[in-house]
């Protein structure tokens, strides 16, 4: 029996929201979806993703393909039916299977051991469907895009990517060798929000200085950053001196020995220590690098060393500044360190100009740009080839290339 040689495609949710994105692929004898989030707090459709033969009704969906670990990209996988095959780069599968490791009890959070494993590079073949990942860069460690071909369609699927990060040349790369593309579907995280601050716009390579200044004028350094930032915590104990100590707790520093697993030389971190009370004795003495987290644990010690040693210790902020006013925990730590402060955070998203290049170097037939709070071309205008035609879709809606 002939059936139709169309690929199509639908954003389920994503396409005038940042996060909880979740896009479906699809023929007429295979179907994938590529993401499963959960909403970000505040942002868009709060409601749980309700999709027929995935998380309701009878099984029909061939494989789940994850592009990276946070939460409003995966935070929905916990309800897809069990049958379906989820898959995930491999050290990506490693880090999310440790940190739900270290939250036994957590309902749902039961799935990671269970994930397929794949390789950046490497085809995978499904049905109609040739899954192949590509090299990326993200504020998660392991990010992957993923390239889609059946009936000689080739469509790209970003994930959320920056151009600006440790591995720009090589996500460069991935976008220059990748062939023709018959349609490109986007994160536009940056092009839709207003990115005016305070705190001043580095790159991760713009840190490094950032934090090797924090040595030279404080003996005890504090970096609060989110534990999935990885790329920046190994390049903050790159950034101590000898003699000083490179210190996290046990958790971080079991993440870190994954994301060196699959790290070249000048990337890995350096004799990173765990907080024992054997460390911290010695440390005090003569001075230390600490990356914390607003949590019940380290807040008491950052409010013990800007007591005690008021003069030598400061705090980096590296983190996104709404997040000072969405949990007490941080503002908390803010306070502790007064004048002693410092602004150094870079956006795991692409920018605006850096978007524009990525789609010029790809060069699709057609783009869509999902992840971002408005797809309308007024409201986040953004310069295109003219050959380039650019998709404004809704969610539930479907396209055919």
């Amino acid at each position: 029996m002939r059936t139709d040689e169309t690929v199509k495609v639908r954003i389920h949710r994503g396409a005038k929201q940042i996060g909880g994105v979740c896009t479906e692929v699809f023929t007429d004898n295979t179907r994938l979806l590529f993401d499963i989030g959960a909403p970000l707090e505040g942002e868009g459709d709060q409601a749980r993703l309700d999709i027929d033969g995935v998380t309701t009704g009878s099984t029909n969906c061939d494989g789940i393909f994850l592009t990276h670990y946070h939460g409003d990209h995966i935070g929905e996988v916990d309800f897809v039916d069990a049958a379906i095959p989820v898959y995930m780069e491999k050290h990506a599968r490693k880090i999310l299977e440790l940190q739900q490791d270290y939250r036994k009890g957590v309902v749902g959070a039961v799935w990671a051991d269970t994930v397929n494993e794949i390789e950046i590079g490497k085809p995978l073949k499904i049905k109609d469907f040739t899954i192949t990942a590509l090299e990326s860069d993200h504020s998660a460690a392991n990010s992957v895009m993923y390239l889609i071909e059946a009936y000689g369609k080739r469509i790209l699927i970003t994930g959320d990517y920056r151009l600006h990060g440790f591995y720009k040349d090589k996500v460069e790369t991935s976008l220059k060798n990748i062939g023709h593309i018959d349609l490109m579907i986007t994160e536009g995280t940056n092009i839709s929000k207003d990115t005016a601050s305070n705190i001043p716009y580095f790159t991760e390579q713009a840190l490094v200085p950032v934090f090797t200044e924090a040595f030279t004028k404080y003996k005890y350094v504090f970096l609060l950053a989110s534990s999935s930032q990885l790329d920046r915590i190994a390049s903050f104990s790159r950034c101590v001196p000898d003699g000083k100590y490179r210190i996290t707790d046990r958790y971080q520093y079991d993440l870190i020995q994954i994301y060196d697993e699959d790290r070249d030389e000048q990337f890995k971190s350096r004799k990173i220590l765990y907080d024992s009370d054997y460390v911290m004795e010695r440390a005090e003495k003569v001075g230390f690098g600490m990356v914390v987290r607003a949590n019940h644990h380290f807040p008491l010690i950052v409010k013990d060393y800007f007591e005690r040693h008021p003069k030598d210790t400061c705090l980096i902020y590296s983190m996104w500044s709404g997040y000072i006013k969405k949990f007490p925990n941080i503002k908390q730590l803010i306070d502790y360190a007064g004048d002693n402060l410092i602004w150094a955070h870079v956006s795991g998203h692409v920018t605006k100009e850096d978007l524009e290049r990525a789609i010029d170097i790809v060069r699709p037939d057609k783009v869509v740009v999902h992840h971002t709070k408005s797809n309308d071309e007024q409201e986040c205008q953004i310069n295109l080839s003219d050959r380039i035609q650019r998709l404004n879709i809704e969610d539930g809606e479907h396209i055919s290339i």
